[in-house]
């Protein structure tokens, strides 16, 4: 048992809960930040239900006329992950008060460029007159 111990702190085998509730809490995070996405599309298109609509979009395959320009901005948000954890990793030997604002902010920072790219690339219907 002592032996099974030793060669567990020498791997550096860690399984901390906190480690687990940090990745679910940015796989949720953006989630929610690709469903808000999912339902501003709907809404300016004008959709009845647009909540409901972008629960069914936010999982279904896109048939868009441009897949590079989707395969781009799924890049742009597992990079912003990336750099989310990243983020978590580094400062994870600092304080609470100090890794937690700071993830938050690397975080937030990717969200909206993200957000932006989607914004800036995102295909407008009809003219205007």
């Amino acid at each position: 048992m002592n032996a099974e111990l030793a060669s567990s702190l020498a791997y550096g085998h860690r399984d901390d809960p906190s480690d687990w509730a940090w990745i679910a809490a940015i796989f949720v995070l953006y989630l929610l930040i690709g469903y808000a996405l999912e339902y501003r599309s709907k809404k300016r298109r004008g959709i009845a239900r647009p909540a409901k609509a972008a629960a069914r979009g936010l999982f279904s395959e896109r048939r868009s006329n441009a897949p590079l320009q989707h395969f781009t901005s799924r890049m742009v948000m597992l990079c912003g992950a990336l750099v989310t954890g990243f983020a978590g990793y580094f400062t994870r030997n600092a304080p609470v008060a100090v890794q937690f604002p700071t993830v938050g902010v690397v975080a937030l920072l990717c969200i909206f460029a993200w957000a932006y790219f989607d914004y800036r690339t995102e295909p407008r219907d009809g003219s205007s007159s």
